[in-house]
């Protein structure tokens, strides 16, 4: 999609409807047309990952056992949705614009907030501190040039539920 492609390139806030319309080959009356404005694009790029993350967090309710089963559920699950829609993934990471968004950004917030919770199980910082460094684990490899994600995967998710297991050590 040449939309998304202009906006991990270049940002979201630095990308214009002009831009798109010109790398599309349409007129700027034909995306507005379609989406109504460069917000309209977003929220068309990002609904099916929000609505992934939603379909996730939603199974996860259901989720019994442990909290070990209920952390490696979620954090396979959370992979899986990361890798379906990769580049979108990305340029939510990267781009301050998407997740300051108006609208996209406080979906994106909610829906980040939502999977803490369950993580954790609690408000308690010590259940948070984990779940929240899992998240990252589970995230920042998907960074890295050359990670097969695919290949990868059990051994990523294994590092994140590593990390939201793990016990901090005690204080002296």
């Amino acid at each position: 999609m040449v939309a998304l492609d202009r906006f991990v390139r270049a940002g979201f806030g630095a990308t214009s409807v002009r831009e798109l319309a010109t790398s599309s080959g349409v007129t700027q009356p034909t995306l507005y047309y379609h989406y109504g404005s460069k917000d309209g694009i977003l929220a068309a790029l990002i609904e099916p990952f929000l609505a992934d993350g939603d379909a996730l967090l939603d199974r996860l309710e259901s989720v019994r056992g442990g909290r070990y089963a209920v952390a490696r559920e979620a954090l396979e699950g959370y992979y899986d949705v990361l890798v379906a829609h990769l580049e979108v993934a990305l340029l939510v990471e990267n781009d301050r614009s998407v997740r300051s968004h108006p609208v996209a950004g406080h979906r994106l917030a909610a829906q980040a907030a939502r999977l803490l919770d369950v993580l954790a199980g609690s408000q308690r910082p010590e259940r948070r501190i984990p779940a929240a460094a899992a998240l990252g684990a589970v995230r920042r490899p998907l960074r890295l040039v050359g990670i097969d994600p695919v290949r990868h995967r059990d051994r990523i998710v294994g590092c994140a539920l590593a990390a939201m297991m793990a016990e901090a050590p005690s204080a002296h």
